[in-house]
Parts: structure tokens; sequence; C-alpha cells
């Protein structure tokens, strides 16, 4: 039975960048990697001590493709943060970020997942962006043996679900299956 007498309490906070517009986050040993949906970036941070409200950013990137940065009509949006746990197929710590573009004109080749690496001293570096087909990228989630498939869920337009597996260093995706009768965003738990 729960104890109804435990309280919880604020014990600090991480400070983010004004008008940034934090969406989700993902901790990896002790570092906080924040996903910004307004302004498109990722920053990663140390998490700081208990009772301490302040750490210091040590990235901070612009996850929008080149090849679609000067897009006539493309507006960005950040949505989702995976950091899959390095194993023997996949040693490097490596964060998935998806890009959405909201705005009026779609890349032809679809949203895109920005992959960058988590270096020990906690920086990131951008190592690939991945076109994934779909628009309004939102839902992913890794499974499967080593967690080398990735799914994907569009919800805009042909919406659909496709699954990639990772490829190489896990800086790379083949598609394996796609569903685009699928028509709305959806969510993925792995069994």
């Amino acid at each position: 039975m729960p104890d109804e007498n435990k309280v919880f309490s604020i014990g600090g906070e991480i400070r983010q960048p004004s008008g940034s517009g934090p969406r989700h986050a993902a901790i990896y040993d002790h570092f906080l990697v924040t996903l910004h949906e307004r302004s498109n970036t990722i920053i990663s941070q140390c998490i700081p001590p208990l009772g301490q409200n302040s750490s210091d950013i040590i990235s901070n990137l612009s996850i929008v493709p080149e090849d679609q940065a000067t897009l006539e009509g493309a507006e960005f949006a950040a949505a989702e943060i995976l950091i899959p746990s390095p194993n023997e197929a996949f040693p490097s710590t490596l964060v998935y970020a998806s890009n959405r573009n909201i705005g009026k004109n779609d890349h032809p080749n679809g949203d895109s997942i920005a992959i960058l690496a988590l270096q020990k001293d906690g920086k990131l570096e951008i190592i690939n962006q991945f076109s994934t087909g779909l628009k309004r990228v939102r839902g992913m989630q890794f499974g499967g043996p080593d967690n080398k498939y990735l799914v994907a869920s569009g919800s805009v337009g042909d919406g659909g679900v496709v699954v990639f597996e990772r490829v190489g260093k896990g800086d790379e995706f083949v598609q394996v299956a796609s569903n685009k009768d699928i028509p709305n965003l959806t969510s993925f738990v792995w069994v």
C-alpha cells in the first residue's frame, strides 16, 4: 500500500534558455539532454547537485537539417528525443531527435531525425540527419534485439508508421517495413 503521509517536494530546477520551449528531455549518466520545440535546438547540461538551481550549458545546437533550413515556408518544431543504452552492436552513446516541419512547405524526403554523438564530457555533435519520408514525425521508439529497430510515426497527411533498422555504427538506417494506412500520430510499446 502506498504511504499517503509521504509528500513530494521540488528539490531544485535546471534552467533552460528563455523562450526555447523545452519539450522533452532524456538523462544519460549525469547529463540532462533537452530538446527545445520552439528554437528547434538540443542542449546538454550536467545534472547539478540537489538544491543547486543552475547548470552551465555544455552544448546548444540547432537540429534543423541544413538542406531544409532555407526551405521557403518551413517552420521547425522539435518533437522527440531518445538515447538508447549502448550495447555490443551499437557501443557509442547516440542521441536521436526528431524534427517536425510544421510549416506550409514540406520537404519531398519528409522530416528528419538528427543523430548526435554524446561525448564523455557531455558535448553533443551532429553526425547525421536521416530523412524518414514521414510528415510531422513525433512518436518514435527503439526496440528489438540490441535496440536495432526504430519505429516512427507521422501525424499529418499520409500519416503512417515506418520501421527502420539501425546499421553501421547506429548513425544510419534502412527501412524494413511501413504502413501508410495509420492516419494519425501513434505511440509504441515494445513487448
